[in-house]
C-alpha cells in the first residue's frame, strides 16, 4: 500500500522543519537576552536580599558561638528566619531556568546585580566579603 502524501509536500514539510529547527536555534540567544532584560531588577533585588540574609546569619552564629546568651540565640533564630528570602530568590532562579536561562547567565545577571549596588571597586569587594 502507497501512502497518498505526495513528494512535494512531504519536502516542502521537511524544509518547513528544518527551517523551523534552525531558527529556533538561532533565535535562542535572543530570547535568553529577552528573559535577562524582563528579570534582571528583581531578579537583583532577591540577589541583594539573599545576600543580605546570609551575611547576617552568619554573623549572628558566629556572634552567638563567641557570645551565648539568650539575646544571641535569639538574634540567630531571627537571622534563621531571614533566610526565607533566598527560598524566594531560589524558585525565581529555578523559573528563570524554566524559561530557558543557563547557570552562566544566572551567573551574569547575580555580578550585574552586585555590581549595580555598588559604586567603586571597594564597595565590590565588601560585598563579597564576609565580616564577623
Amino acid at each position: 500500500m502507497r501512502l497518498a502524501f505526495p513528494r512535494h509536500k512531504l519536502a516542502s514539510h521537511g524544509l518547513a522543519v528544518v527551517l523551523g529547527i534552525g531558527l529556533g536555534v538561532a533565535g535562542m540567544p535572543a530570547w535568553r537576552e529577552l528573559v535577562i532584560a524582563l528579570n534582571q531588577e528583581e531578579y537583583g533585588k532577591l540577589v541583594a536580599k539573599c545576600d543580605g540574609a546570609m551575611r547576617d546569619h552568619f554573623q549572628a552564629k558566629v556572634h552567638a558561638a563567641d557570645n551565648p546568651s539568650r539575646k544571641s540565640g535569639l538574634s540567630l533564630q531571627s537571622a534563621e528566619v531571614g533566610l526565607l528570602v533566598c527560598q524566594d530568590y531560589d524558585l525565581y532562579q529555578k523559573r528563570l531556568g524554566q524559561w530557558g536561562l543557563r547557570e552562566n547567565e544566572l551567573s551574569r545577571m547575580r555580578l550585574t546585580a552586585i555590581e549595580e549596588r555598588a559604586s567603586d571597586l571597594d564597595e565590590v569587594i565588601a560585598t563579597h566579603e564576609i565580616r564577623y
